[in-house]
This record gives C-alpha cells, structure tokens and sequence, in this order.
C-alpha cells in the first residue's frame, strides 16, 4: 500500500479505538438503543448535506434492496451488538475482540472474495494463531460469569458482521461513491433505530460528559471514519481496509486505562498479540502484479 493509504490506516485506528471507551461512558445513563441512534443521528447531519452536494447517493439507491442489505449487514446490526455487549464487557476488551474483524474477512473471503483469500501457509497460520488470541481472550480473561460471556459473544458476532459488510461493499459497491455508502449507512440505521429509542428515551438531559461522548461518537468516530473506511475498502479491498481494525484494538486499550483506568492483564495483552500477528499473516496477498 501506499504511505498515504498506511497514515489514513493509523488515523482511523485511532478514532475507532476511542470508540470503545466513549460507548462506555454514553452507557452509563443511556440505553443501547438511544446510544447508537445519537451516533448514526449526529453521522447524518455531518453526511447528508455533504452527500447531496456531491450527488452522492442517487446511483446507489436505483438499486435500494442491495444498498439496504448492505448497510444493515455493515452498520445496524453490528453496532447494535456491539453497544448491547458493552454493557457486559470492559471497553478494552470489547476492541480487542472487534479487532478479530480481518480474521473474519479471511475466512469469508475463501467462499464470497477470491482475490482477498489467505495466502498459503502463512494464511491458514495467520487466521490459527488470531482464532487462539479469541480463545485466551474468551477463556481466561472474561471471568464476570454468563453476563460477561454473552457480552462477549454479542461483541464478536459485531465483529463477523463487519467483516461480513466489508465483503458485501467490495463486492456490490466497489465502485460507488464511498460518501453515499457511508451516508445510506447512517440513514438506514437511524430510521431502524427511532422506534426502539423512543421507548427507552431518557426523561431528563444527561451529564454534560454523557452528552460530550456522544457528540464525539457522533460526529468525529463515525461520521468521519466512516468515510475514511469506504474510501479504503474500495481503493484497497475489504482486507487491506480492515487492517485498521489490527491496530484499533491498541488504541482502544489505551484510551481505556487512560480515560478509564481499566487495567491490561497479562492474558488479555496475549490475546491482543495473537490477534494482531494472526491478522497481519491472514492479510497478506501475493504481489499479483506484472514484472
């Protein structure tokens, strides 16, 4: 990849690990639901205009069925699981487990995208070595009973969905604006999540860090990377793209014992390392092109 594709890399990392601790913070006096319709809310206002501007979403939407399934694979779905598992489960260690997202992307990638499989040894390695992080993730570091295993679970099937919706948009989108997709993204999600947040929606205004977090979660960590992300799933495929979710992880387990003081065990920073080495050897590709 390019230097400039490797710096868009680490930018949206570093949103994305953000994510997790500002969720966190929103969840103390909001509701799952409430939550993820004030991010994708504050997303459109920053995307919507500057989508229609550019004409952005009319090609997309001539075909509305696969955009929409697109879109709820990709956006709806996981972010509910992923806010509904973080009730359960530390900030870090829920980006430790969306960071198995490019495992995902590997083995979807054998039946759905030929051009972004694992290559050889070192692939079939790579996605073995991720899969055993998961595993000391799962097995060692989640002791707060069922409640923090079904956290867990719901964090990981957010994982699988946005691989699963990288896939889709490599595979149907490829050449759509990155903007629209981005924008039909919030759009979608915002219309499914009206009714269920009106029947949680808080009585009073939250704490001014409530408000800030989400206003943060909004409009910089989803508005922002979410055009960032589609630029690079179509300019350098869903596997390239989701190498920045190897290093979000990192961040997200910074900010957290930063902004949350939540502490790193030794089996946790093991997990971490496994995923990150499986995903780096799963991502790799040969060099297909002409001498």
């Amino acid at each position: 990849m390019s230097r400039r594709a490797w710096v868009a890399l680490v930018v949206l990392a570093a949103l994305w690990g953000a994510v997790y601790p500002l969720i966190d913070v929103a969840l103390r006096q909001l509701s799952p639901t409430v939550v993820v319709l004030g991010r994708v809310g504050l997303a459109c206002l920053l995307l919507v205009p500057l989508a229609i501007h550019r004409n952005a979403l009319a090609e997309l939407w001539r075909r509305p069925r696969a955009i929409i399934e697109t879109v709820l694979v990709q956006s709806t779905i996981p972010l509910l699981l992923l806010t509904y598992g973080q009730q359960y489960v530390p900030a870090g260690i829920a980006g430790i487990l969306i960071g198995a997202q490019p495992l995902f992307v590997a083995v979807l990638a054998y039946w759905y995208a030929p051009d972004e499989r694992p290559q050889g040894l070192k692939g079939i390695s790579g996605i073995v070595i991720g899969f055993i992080g998961l595993v000391l993730v799962f097995g060692v570091d989640l002791q707060g009973g069922r409640l923090a295993l079904l956290g867990g679970l719901l964090v990981l099937a957010a994982a699988l969905c946005y691989a699963a919706g990288a896939v889709m948009i490599h595979r149907r989108h490829a050449d759509a604006s990155p903007l629209g997709v981005a924008t039909s993204a919030m759009l979608v999600t915002s219309a499914a999540m009206l009714a269920p947040a009106a029947l949680s929606w808080p009585d009073r205004l939250p704490a001014p860090d409530v408000s800030a977090a989400v206003l943060v979660l909004g409009v910089v960590c989803t508005g922002l990377t979410l055009v960032l992300f589609y630029t690079l799933i179509a300019r350098t495929g869903p596997a390239r793209a989701a190498l920045a979710f190897y290093l979000s992880p990192a961040f997200a387990v910074i900010f957290s014992a930063v902004l949350l003081r939540e502490e790193l065990t030794v089996t946790a920073a093991a997990g971490l390392g496994a995923i990150v080495i499986g995903c780096l050897l799963a991502a790799q590709r040969t060099d297909r092109s002409p001498a």
